[in-house]
């Protein structure tokens, strides 16, 4: 394991390969405020607009995509934001071998990847295999947050996994940054509210 001094730690963006494992958040903050962490931040636009709203929090995004995570890294150095980090990376993995348990004050997934055929279905982020990694990122009253607009990917997979998990379902709060008749305020919601797409909300605490 690399010594936990030896990382580099680049503005915004970071380099999986640069990273001890496990990540710590206080040593890569360098303060021990509550991380919140975003799978699949497209453009980074909630991300950015978080980190903005709340200094006193630490926000984290992940993004497979290279176009996107570049395009919302560079918005965040260009803002000079000091409270949030990026990384290209899978997020099953990063979550796996990077983030340390009970290290997560809220993890947020906003209208993922639904892989809506039969055959790609097993690459869908949120399904019982993932409840529990859930379990063990999140802090004792952290709390998952999922929105989407895949009706199929909802009713087969998110509803019944963070139904069944063991958490205790909460009230979706709106984000305070999204805009009137927004429910999360993220570049992909924005299009889809254009198109009349319904969406499908929940969330969960970890007691």
């Amino acid at each position: 394991m690399q010594a936990a001094s030896s990382f580099v730690v680049e503005p915004v963006g970071l380099v999986v390969e640069s990273l001890p494992r496990p990540l710590d958040f206080a040593q890569l903050f360098g303060n021990a405020n509550p991380v919140e962490l975003e799978i699949g931040m497209g453009k980074g636009t909630f991300l950015m607009d978080q980190a903005i709203a709340r200094p006193e929090t630490n926000f984290f995004g992940i993004e497979w995509a290279n176009w996107f995570y570049r395009y919302a890294s560079d918005r965040m150095r260009r803002h000079q934001l000091k409270n949030v980090h990026t990384i290209r990376a899978d997020a099953n993995f990063f979550l796996r071998e990077f983030v340390t348990d009970a290290s997560l004050s809220v993890l947020h997934i906003y209208f993922p990847d639904p892989w809506p055929k039969a055959r790609q279905q097993k690459r869908r982020t949120v399904q019982e295999s993932f409840v529990p990694v859930i379990h063990r990122v999140l802090k004792p009253g952290g709390e998952i947050r999922v929105v989407t607009d895949h009706k199929g990917y909802w009713e087969e997979s998110i509803e019944p996994t963070i139904k069944g998990s063991g958490l205790t379902l909460i009230d979706y709060a709106r984000p305070g940054t999204a805009s009137e008749g927004e429910t999360v305020g993220t570049n992909f919601e924005r299009k889809y509210i254009k198109e009349g797409r319904p969406f499908y909300s929940i969330a969960a605490r970890k007691d």
